[in-house]
């Protein structure tokens, strides 16, 4: 299964979804992606630190823009709010889209908030959000092979 996290920036979300999301499954090809970044840029300093914290290593992430990315053969694209999901099926009409809480089928509010106007407590209130969903999504989607 090939899989793309999106965001805004590529610089918080989808990095730390990405990093989370390749710790927690094993038969996946995961990667993430933005809207307004330029491709080769690192993550957020507060978004590394929060997944080193939690075993996951950012160090070497760069972003990639939405263009730079070969939808041929992806499976399914989660994003991390709604306006991101419409804005990727405006590009990709045929693509499976989700966000990240919708797949995971068990909110009403489907946006995960974007922590890069905040501090490091953001930081950790959005990691641990997204681990929440991530952790239901893998309960309710037998595809994915569980490692942790």
């Amino acid at each position: 299964m090939k899989l793309v996290f999106i965001c805004s920036g590529n610089t918080s979300r989808s990095p730390m979804t990405e990093g989370l999301f390749r710790k927690m499954v094993g038969n996946v090809d995961v990667s993430s992606a933005g809207f307004s970044t330029q491709s080769g840029e690192n993550a957020d300093e507060y978004a590394c630190l929060v997944c080193r914290k939690h075993g996951i290593d950012l160090s070497d992430f760069k972003t990639t823009n939405i263009s730079d990315v070969d939808f041929n053969g992806v499976d399914l694209v989660l994003a991390a709010t709604v306006e991101n999901r419409e804005k990727i099926k405006r590009f990709y009409p045929n693509i499976n889209a989700h966000t990240i809480k919708e797949y995971s089928g068990c909110y009403s509010d489907l946006d995960i908030k974007d922590p890069s106007d905040g501090g490091l407590g953001d930081y950790v209130v959005c990691y641990f959000e997204i681990k929440e969903a991530l952790e239901k999504i893998l309960k309710t989607h037998s595809e994915f092979e569980v490692l942790m």
